[in-house]
């Protein structure tokens, strides 16, 4: 675990203000959708709380941080935590000068990062829930840097820890290769539903964005862990989507199996699912297949992260 200090200030003399401008003690406004009021104003800082759509507060004071659509103002909430301006309804004046500076303290980010590794395919998603849009899709073994916590995501299999990592997205526990030791990381705090077409920016995610997306596309659908049984006396588990390929493990009647990922195989139009196992099985060979899963996804064309 290592603890990340990092400051926006490169010049002496951020601001110059007029000593004539009467500054005003605080600004009225409304979250324009649901947004976070982060420790520190940066798209990866722990939340200390959250504003619903419509929801009204004041804003005491402006600062810099992450970029958001191309601008780095954040103001401070009269709560102490900071929003980005762009969350905010839009300000008939100028926040530089109508509220005083924050302070140069206000633009230093304070992270805790634990290392950890995927163990199985997985989405990595805006908030901590199925029903949230997927950030980044990560294959089996992906190096993450995980940045806080959050203890009431949705339950993967029987865990409803979700990690925050420094693509600014989060990840079940359940898809690590072991528990992180979370005494050492920060609680990610309270966590509303968000919609990446309303929180974004230039890099995608966040200001922090190492991974880079590959230019092959492969037709996987849902990635996380589902649970399915076996309908038919054998299941086979192949080492490719295809009946020609070599079986690597047999699965029996009505035993349970976790799959990871749906895939088609094109040719012969049939669907397969790679298991914990890291094989596949013919969705046919199941009772229900992922499709009927609780919540699968449809299926589209993405990029491996």
């Amino acid at each position: 675990m290592r603890r990340v200090f990092q400051s926006l200030v490169t010049v002496a003399v951020l601001v110059t203000c007029n000593v004539n401008a009467e500054l005003k003690a605080y600004i009225a406004t409304s979250a324009e959708f649901n947004t976070e009021c982060k420790t520190c104003p940066r798209s990866l800082c722990p939340n200390q709380l959250y504003y619903g759509q419509g929801d009204s507060f004041n804003t005491t004071c402006w600062t810099r941080g992450t970029k958001i659509m191309g601008d780095r103002l954040w103001l401070k909430s009269e709560a102490g935590c900071y929003i980005t301006q762009y969350d905010v309804l839009e300000y008939d004046g100028d926040y530089t000068t109508d509220l005083e500076y924050c302070g140069s303290e206000s633009e230093e980010l304070n992270l805790t990062i634990e290392d950890a590794t995927l163990k199985y395919k997985g989405e990595c998603r805006i908030c901590p829930n199925l029903t949230c849009d997927t950030m980044a899709w990560l294959k089996e073994n992906t190096d993450l840097e995980l940045t806080c916590w959050y203890p009431e995501g949705q339950i993967v299999i029987d865990d409803p820890y979700w990690l925050k990592t420094t693509n600014n997205c989060y990840v079940s526990r359940k898809h690590l290769y072991s528990k992180p030791d979370i005494t050492y990381l920060d609680n990610c705090g309270p966590i509303p539903y968000l919609e990446p077409e309303k929180h974004n920016n230039e890099n995608g995610t966040s200001d922090v964005n190492k991974r880079k997306t590959t230019s092959v596309l492969q037709p996987f659908g849902a990635m996380y862990l589902a649970n399915v049984t076996v309908g038919e006396e054998y299941a086979y588990c192949r080492s490719c989507p295809d009946e020609k390929c070599g079986s690597e493990k047999r699965y029996e009647f009505e035993q349970e199996v976790w799959i990871q990922c749906v895939t088609e195989n094109l040719a012969n139009e049939t669907w397969w699912s790679e298991t914990i196992d890291f094989c596949y099985v013919k969705n046919s060979d199941f009772w229900k297949g992922p499709d009927d899963c609780k919540h699968a996804q449809h299926l589209d064309r993405i990029k491996l992260i």
